[in-house]
């Protein structure tokens, strides 16, 4: 039952993110039109990248590595403070070169990056205890906070991208201090940084960062390649289809992250590193992204009013070419986490650039010789997904096998670094 309560509470707070998400990008696309949309998609896409890759080395590390020890949470502060720095400059000048927010105003996004990350490091934490009733109710109240800036806005001085940042940042703002309130004083407290080993930290999650960021670099790139080869007005109907599919995402995200930790807990308890588990959960992701993937197809027409507010066309085939990507993502997501969980980092990240690799250069290629044709742009990115899978489960039960062989434990399995 506990068990059901966890997954229940990471599935509930990946849902009100995903509402708040969903929210922030409807209102853009019927209230900035399309090149304000596609403006505001580039940016979007570009906070995913940076916060997947401050995840994946903080979040992820803090989860699966002991940050109770010392050196390691010298390490975790160290890396902290490197990412948010990184992440504001880096910010600053993506939005500069976007065109999206000229001259000072692009500082706006970087100070949403700084934030943004700081908030993420408290979900994370959240999440390591496996206390997801706790992280819902923290999303819940910046959901809350988000939307009623974003209306106060609204009614003052009107909508624009400059107010969309605004209000995303004031919600994470409130959140990091709910998690400054709750957390136990030893979570919080500040380690000495001379003490840092980032060598430990960086042998876990450099690969670890790689591998993730590879999925919302690619999804950058995709758009960035969309908006050059055919046109913003292109971009902004391609992701208003992938709107659609916004529940099914949160789904796969909320189960994911229920598994990683809880295949941490398995791994520390001494139990065997099994593929079967990964893949069940693999099965019954990828039947339900099938499913929603059909009703979604069904519901395009009806529901793209309510999108765009009839500014612009939203593409069936495109709504069907995110439900295969959806797919690609279920099929693969808990496969990779078992990896993940098993410290096997760089596994992960190999076959995950062979399939990001293999789908950039299908979708550059249709879209240099074919560009009307960018409604296909999703089927192209999720290309190699199930595949990608197979080679994951082959070779995780080729790594167990080996353990058995060589009767090593499970802490011993080595890591790849």
């Amino acid at each position: 039952m506990r068990r059901l309560l966890g997954a229940g509470g990471s599935v509930l707070a990946q849902v009100i993110t995903a509402v708040g998400s969903l929210l922030l990008q409807v209102v853009a696309a019927r209230e900035l039109g399309t090149s304000g949309f596609a403006a505001f998609t580039l940016l979007t896409a570009t906070l995913v990248v940076m916060t997947t890759v401050h995840t994946a080395w903080v979040g992820d590390s803090l989860t699966v590595l002991d940050r109770m020890d010392p050196q390691v949470r010298a390490g975790l502060l160290a890396s902290l403070l490197g990412t948010l720095s990184l992440g504001a400059v880096l910010g600053t000048a993506l939005a500069l070169a976007y065109g999206a927010l000229p001259g000072p105003r692009a500082l706006l996004f970087g100070l949403l990056v700084t934030v943004w990350l700081l908030e993420d490091t408290g979900r994370r934490l959240l999440a390591a205890r496996m206390e997801f009733g706790r992280l819902a109710r923290n999303d819940g109240v910046h959901l809350l906070v988000t939307c009623a800036v974003l209306a106060g806005v609204h009614f003052t001085a009107g909508l624009s991208i400059e107010a969309l940042l605004l209000a995303m940042a004031a919600g994470c703002a409130v959140s990091i201090g709910l998690v400054v309130l709750q957390a136990p004083r030893e979570e919080l407290a500040l380690p000495r940084l001379g003490d840092a080993d980032l060598r430990q930290v960086a042998s876990f999650a450099s690969w670890r960062a790689a591998q993730a960021a590879l999925r919302p670099t690619t999804l950058l790139l995709a758009r960035v390649a969309i908006s050059v080869l055919v046109s913003g007005a292109a971009l902004a109907s391609t992701e208003a289809a992938r709107l659609l599919l916004a529940p099914t995402l949160t789904l796969i995200n909320g189960v994911g992250g229920f598994l990683l930790p809880r295949m941490v807990r398995l791994r520390e308890a001494g139990e065997p590193l099994r593929a079967r588990l990964a893949l069940t959960g693999s099965v019954g992701l990828t039947a339900a992204s099938a499913v929603s993937a059909v009703v979604a197809v069904v519901l395009t027409e009806p529901l793209q009013g309510f999108i765009t507010g009839d500014r612009f066309d939203v593409s069936p085939l495109a709504v069907a070419g995110w439900g295969a990507y959806c797919v690609s993502i279920a099929a693969t997501m808990p496969v990779s986490l078992l990896a993940t969980a098993y410290r096997h980092s760089r596994l992960v990240f190999e076959v995950r650039l062979i399939e990001s690799v293999v789908g950039l250069v299908v979708l550059t290629a249709l879209l240099s010789l074919r560009p009307g044709l960018f409604d296909l742009a999703p089927f192209c990115i999720g290309t190699g997904g199930v595949v990608t899978a197979v080679i994951l489960v082959l070779r995780l039960r080729a790594l167990r096998l080996r353990a058995l062989r060589t009767e090593s434990s499970p802490h011993a399995i080595k890591a790849d670094h």
